[in-house]
């Protein structure tokens, strides 16, 4: 299939309206309905998602105040859209992105029903990650149409459930979300190239002791990976691949696994019903506990329960 049909237009961005689309009052300027579903503005660090579902329409030159990312979920045809003075006229594919970087000009209509996720990136969270890795002083997104990218769709899938599941995974789980994807999207969207220097051996002993001894102490908290990056004093970045390399484990991974083995002794001294113990060790509830015990155990709580 014929992927795209590209040329140069003028675009009248004089005209262009601007608009924050972590607000649904201003996202009603342009769209035709509002989200179907939508993470609170500040809800998680930086990453606002919104899930949409639109009849034909067509959305009139703005300019967003945050970076966008767009992953089609359902094929529009007779589609077309232009980034500052690049058009395009194209049947999208499933899982396709569109990358349009804040106060970047752009306009959008297509003629069948549309359903789409819409992440938006604050550019000041973006850049923050960004320079704790990457030592860049800029963080430039630039315009990309639509560009199948299975990472990013998968991503946006997960953030999606998430919300769904009304923070099930938690904070850890989340950060560690968004800031793979500010790094994906940095280093394949944007106009600087890092170079990236490889880290050996995993978190000094020291370190690694002190982080598992926080997780210890907090496992009924919501734990964020700026958090426990803060502890081993370094980047989330850096804190996630030297934290893996020295476990084999993600950092929620393994708050999973810690969790899991606290819930087995508590079970084994009879510290409170199965319910009980989910919450005390921080699961959301007795099923959120039950179906990561099975994955690590190989038995639901009671069972094992009854084993003992």
């Amino acid at each position: 299939m014929k992927r795209s049909h590209t040329e140069v237009k003028k675009s009248p961005t004089n005209n262009a309206l601007a608009i924050d689309f972590t607000r649904d009052s201003e996202v009603l300027q342009v769209f035709p309905s509002s989200s179907l579903l939508s993470s609170q503005p500040g809800q998680w660090n930086g990453i606002h998602l919104s899930y949409f579902q639109h009849p034909p329409h067509e959305i009139p030159e703005t300019v967003s105040q945050q970076h966008l990312i767009l992953v089609h979920l359902e094929i529009p045809t007779g589609a077309e859209q232009r980034l500052e003075t690049r058009f395009q006229k194209d049947q999208f594919h499933v899982g396709d992105i569109l990358v349009v970087p804040a106060h970047t000009p752009h306009y959008a209509r297509w003629d069948t029903e549309h359903r789409y996720l819409m992440l938006t990136l604050d550019p000041i969270a973006f850049l923050h990650t960004v320079q704790s890795t990457e030592s860049w002083e800029t963080a430039e997104l630039v315009p990309h149409f639509a560009t199948t990218d299975p990472l990013v769709h998968g991503i946006g899938l997960a953030l999606k459930a998430e919300l769904e599941s009304n923070g099930l995974g938690g904070r850890l789980y989340v950060d560690s979300l968004s800031t793979t994807l500010f790094m994906h999207l940095f280093r394949h969207y944007s106009a600087q190239k890092p170079i990236l220097s490889a880290q050996e051996g995993g978190l000094p002993t020291y370190r690694l002791r002190q982080v598992v001894e926080y997780m210890d102490a907090y496992l009924d908290r919501d734990l964020a990976l700026a958090e426990l990056a803060a502890v081993a004093q370094m980047s989330p970045n850096y804190f996630t691949q030297l934290f893996k390399q020295s476990t084999g484990l993600t950092p929620h991974q393994y708050v999973i696994q810690r969790r899991v083995e606290r819930a087995k002794h508590l079970l084994m001294e009879g510290k409170g019903t199965i319910a009980d113990i989910a919450l005390q060790v921080g699961f959301a509830h007795q099923s959120h506990l039950n179906r990561h015990f099975k994955r690590w155990v190989g038995v639901t709580p009671k069972v094992f329960l009854n084993n003992q």
